[in-house]
């Protein structure tokens, strides 16, 4: 039996052996999770930037956007300029009509 131990036991790593393979093991842990957590902060201060960048931008479109006339603004001014126009056009249309109409009973 005590062969069978001394066997058992060569198989088996001592306790110093197996505190240095848990101490290396947890230690290679936390460096990933340390290079891991670096990486996501440097992906989140990137994102960050990004989306600064962007809200700058749409504020600068929403600042100009503030100085063009709205297509219904355009709209109603182009109506209402083409609606003088053809009032203009007609009551022009009728004074020619009717002065023709003087010439003609004129001769």
């Amino acid at each position: 039996d005590l062969d069978e131990v001394k066997a058992l036991h060569a198989h088996h790593a001592s306790m110093p052996e197996r505190i240095d393979y848990l101490e290396k093991l947890l230690g290679d842990s936390a460096d990933t999770h340390a290079q891991e957590m670096l990486a996501l902060k440097d992906a989140h201060a990137k994102v960050a930037a990004a989306h600064g960048k962007q809200e700058e931008a749409l504020e600068s479109l929403r600042s100009k956007q503030a100085h063009y006339a709205t297509l219904v603004e355009r709209l109603d001014y182009l109506e209402q300029s083409l609606g003088g126009s053809i009032e203009t056009h007609s009551s022009e249309v009728r004074a020619l009509k009717d002065a023709h109409a003087r010439q003609h009973d004129a001769f």
